[in-house]
């Protein structure tokens, strides 16, 4: 249930080796990893993948509990898929029950897409446990600033994104205040609210209600702050260190060996 959620989008302070680095470093070096792990297309390019995802687990293990927090509902998503997966896709049938008909070909996809996925989400976790939601934002305005030479609105749009990663926590916390409230009331709130209209009405029209309220205030503190008036600038001045440097020198080398072992011919 909402009670015991991930935070997925959450920072949590700390001190880690990830922590120090630079959130452009961390923003590039995850981005060419999952590059890396959607190319990874047989075990040994996968095994890789996940052998870097270990040290970099280890880098900042006092976060493993927010990442399990995090896997741990996208796991019964993936096996239902992998499911459905191993039915529709054709190849040669493993089995025959009736008209469900399993095959090799589809179980071979549903391991290698439910691997993938679930290295995905580990690895974009840590950018987000370990970086806060404005640092993120400055390091998408560095990476796609170029853009705007084409006159497309980057501030604008990651002013959004900056404003997301801020509010979804926000939403689960509002979501336990009213399932908790409603409860006390005395609603039925189980597994099935998606199957309940009075139950989704209960949920989802405080929590509409509290959102426009909440978007209300952040555009008033907006004006009040004059955005949008003219070019904004940053207090922080991030400058790379060399720490960083070895991050993305190791983090290339991994991606490189992930690219030759998935498509060299002997593996």
């Amino acid at each position: 249930m909402i009670g015991s959620a991930p935070r997925f989008l959450s920072y949590e302070a700390g001190f880690s080796l990830l922590h120090r680095l630079d959130p452009r470093t961390k923003l590039l070096c995850t981005v060419a990893f999952v590059v890396a792990i959607l190319l990874a297309n047989v075990p040994a390019g996968i095994s890789v993948a996940y052998a870097f995802g270990v040290v970099v687990g280890l880098l900042a293990y006092d976060r493993l509990p927010s990442i399990w927090r995090t896997l741990r509902p996208l796991l019964i998503v993936e096996v239902l898929f992998g499911a459905i997966i191993v039915v529709v896709t054709p190849g040669r049938a493993l089995a025959h029950l009736w008209i469900i008909v399993p095959s090799r070909d589809g179980l071979d996809l549903a391991i290698r897409l439910v691997l993938q996925v679930t290295l995905i989400v580990y690895t974009t976790s840590f950018l987000t446990l370990t970086t806060p939601p404005l640092s993120v934002a400055d390091a998408l305005l560095w990476a796609l600033g170029f853009l705007e030479r084409f006159r497309v609105p980057v501030r604008d749009i990651i002013a959004m994104v900056a404003i997301g990663l801020t509010f979804v926590p926000l939403l689960i916390e509002e979501a336990q205040k009213v399932i908790s409230a409603q409860r006390a009331r005395g609603a039925e709130l189980g597994f099935n609210v998606m199957l309940d209209e009075r139950a989704m009405g209960a949920l989802l029209i405080p929590l509409l209600l509290a959102n426009l309220r909440r978007g209300e205030e952040l555009a008033e503190s907006m004006e009040a702050r004059l955005y949008g008036t003219g070019p904004r600038t940053s207090l922080v001045v991030r400058r790379f260190s060399r720490l960083d440097a070895f991050a993305a020198l190791v983090t290339l080398l991994v991606v490189a060996l992930i690219v030759v072992v998935s498509f060299h011919p002997g593996f």
